[in-house]
């Protein structure tokens, strides 16, 4: 069974777990308050590779917050993971390699872009097709 700080879970609520877990784990502590209002507006993914075995957390923040705020939320959540005498992330009793990455940068949606610019998309490609017929004739 997997746990996340301490707590039961399965895979697809990994994440969820460890924002709620640093969430109560950071209200006790100084500049508990900045670290809270930061990590509830955060979304929270939850990756593991298997290749390497590591879990991966991707903590993807409003785009308002910058490099400061950043290396805030590492040094605090490093403080926070020194401080409790458990893993992070544990497998079957079994302590996991794991990171944990703040960013602020939004992942480009493809399938968006694709989907909104598609007749545009699909006219190029009419054009290039009937100029490659025209050049074989």
């Amino acid at each position: 069974m997997w746990k996340v700080l301490g707590v039961e879970t399965v895979i697809p609520a990994i994440a969820g777990v460890w924002k709620e877990r640093m969430l109560e784990l950071s209200k006790k502590r100084k500049d508990g308050k900045r670290f809270q209002e930061m990590i509830s507006k955060a979304e929270v993914r939850y990756i593991f590779d298997p290749a390497k075995e590591v879990s991966t957390f991707v903590v993807n923040l409003p785009e308002k917050y910058g490099h400061e705020d950043l290396d805030f939320l590492k040094t605090f959540v490093n403080n926070i993971y020194k401080s409790i005498s458990y893993p992070v992330v544990e497998y079957d009793g079994v302590a996991q390699l794991y990171t944990v990455i703040f960013t602020t940068e939004k992942e480009e949606d493809g399938y968006a872009f694709r989907r909104k610019h598609r007749k545009e998309i699909l006219d190029i490609m009419e054009r290039s097709a009937q100029e490659l017929k025209k050049e074989k004739e």
